[in-house]
């Protein structure tokens, strides 16, 4: 997450180290076994929009996460947008900093 933070991906917000809360779909939790290559596969599934890119916004590098199996008391976070930085470069994060249940109130599509 400092590299997030260091980047500039992280918005200003009240969680630890001062930063907004990020929305993702958990998408993995502990004793799953989870590969990234070109994609992501969730023991042995693959996930729908979770191709990797090699570049962010800025044409700086991006580098996957090694993959494996999530440890206790994590979990492995996705987003289905392809510009998301999620755990496919970061890695599982502990479940005890999940805030709660984000749900949607107003869709706009422009």
């Amino acid at each position: 997450m400092d590299e997030a933070a260091l980047r500039g991906y992280l918005r200003s917000g009240l969680c630890s180290g001062g930063f907004a809360p990020l929305i993702k779909t958990i998408v993995a939790s502990a004793g799953q076994q989870v590969e990234i290559g070109q994609s992501v596969t969730v023991d042995h599934v693959a996930l729908p929009y979770s191709a990797l890119a090699s570049r962010d916004g800025k044409w700086r590098p991006l580098t996957p996460h090694a993959g494996g199996v999530v440890p206790n008391g994590f979990v492995f976070l996705h987003s289905d947008f392809v510009g998301s930085f999620d755990s496919r470069y970061f890695g599982p994060i502990p479940a005890a900093g999940i805030l709660g249940l984000a749900q949607e109130v107003l869709t706009f599509a422009p």
